[in-house]
C-alpha cells in the first residue's frame, strides 16, 4: 500500500496554498519544508507550441519521487484545470535514481529536478495563462505531502532569463531516451511470485536500476541488479503488490533501466517461465 492514506490526502484540504503572481515567464517560488517550487517557460519562436517545466530546488538530504516511485512513494499529481487558451500539456520525467535498501527501493530525485511540460495553446500567437495545482511529496526523514498552486503567463514577447532557459534545457537533456542496440531489456519473465528481467546496459555497471510501470493498480517496487555479467544485468521484481486476478503475460509492461546518468524505456509483455 502506498505510505499517504486516504485520510492524509482528504487532510490536504486543509493544508494552505499559494497562487503565484503571473510574472513573465516564472512563477513566483512556493517555499515549503525541505524545498522551494515554481513554474517556468520558453516563449515559443512561432507562437505555437512551447516548453514550460516545473521547477523543484530541495535542500540537502531531502527528495521527491518520480511519476511511479514504488508502492512506498508519492507520485507527482498535476492539474492545469483552470488554465487559460490551453489545449493541452504533456509533462516529461528526467531520468530518477533509487532510495532505500535493496528490498524497499522507491525512485525520486534530490537536489534539483525540472519536469518538463510541452504546452500547445488552443489559439497560436496568443497568450497562455498557465495555472498548474499540483500535490508531490517532499520527503527527509518524514515525507510532507505539499499541495500547491502556481500561475504564469506566457504571451509569447521577450526572453526569458538564462537561468529559465538553462533549466529546461538541463531537463530536456537528462529525459529517458529510447532503447537501441546498445541498450534495451532483453527479456521478462515471471512466475507466480516474481517478475525476472534481463537488460543490456551501455557500459559495465554494478548499480543500474529497473522501474516497471503496469496498471494502475499495480504497485511494483524498483529493482536494483542482482547479478551484472559485463553489460549484460539481471533483475527481480516481487509481484505480490499486484491485483489476484491479474495475468502478467496479457498485460503490456513499461520498463525504464537506469544506469549511471542515462535511461531508456520500453514496453513488452512478460512471458511465463
Amino acid at each position: 500500500m502506498n505510505i499517504f492514506s486516504l485520510a492524509t490526502i482528504l487532510g490536504l484540504l486543509s493544508l494552505s496554498t499559494l497562487s503565484s503572481a503571473s510574472q513573465a515567464a516564472e512563477s513566483s517560488w512556493f517555499n515549503t519544508d525541505g524545498a522551494r517550487i515554481r513554474l517556468i517557460s520558453l516563449p515559443a519562436a512561432n507562437g505555437t507550441q512551447f516548453n514550460a517545466g516545473l521547477q523543484i530546488e530541495l535542500e540537502r538530504g531531502w527528495k521527491t519521487y518520480w511519476r511511479s516511485p514504488g508502492a512506498s512513494g508519492l507520485p507527482p499529481m498535476l492539474d492545469f484545470q483552470g488554465s487559460q487558451n490551453l489545449a493541452s500539456t504533456r509533462v516529461d520525467y528526467p531520468v530518477p535514481t533509487t532510495f532505500g535498501d535493496k528490498t524497499n527501493l522507491t525512485a525520486g530525485y534530490t537536489g534539483s529536478v525540472t519536469f518538463p511540460i510541452t504546452v500547445e495553446p488552443l489559439f497560436a500567437n496568443r497568450p497562455v495563462a498557465l495555472k498548474l495545482t499540483g500535490l508531490v511529496g517532499i520527503c527527509a526523514d518524514v515525507c510532507i505531502p505539499v499541495q500547491f498552486e502556481l500561475s504564469l503567463l506566457e504571451d509569447g514577447k521577450g526572453l526569458s532569463k538564462r537561468d529559465v532557459a538553462a533549466a529546461l534545457l538541463q531537463a530536456q537533456s537528462r529525459l529517458v531516451g529510447k532503447s537501441s542496440d546498445q541498450f534495451y531489456v532483453r527479456s521478462a519473465r515471471y512466475d507466480d511470485t516474481t517478475l525476472d528481467v534481463e537488460a543490456v546496459l551501455p557500459s559495465d555497471d554494478d548499480a543500474s536500476a529497473l522501474m516497471v510501470e503496469g496498471p494502475e493498480s499495480w504497485y511494483l517496487t524498483p529493482a536494483q541488479a542482482y547479478k551484472t555479467v559485463g553489460r549484460t544485468a539481471h533483475y527481480k521484481i516481487n509481484l505480490k503488490d499486484i491485483p489476484k486476478q491479474a495475468n502478467p503475460a496479457d498485460t503490456l509492461l513499461k520498463f525504464t533501466v537506469v544506469s549511471g546518468n542515462s535511461g531508456i524505456e520500453m514496453s513488452l509483455k512478460p512471458v511465463r517461465h
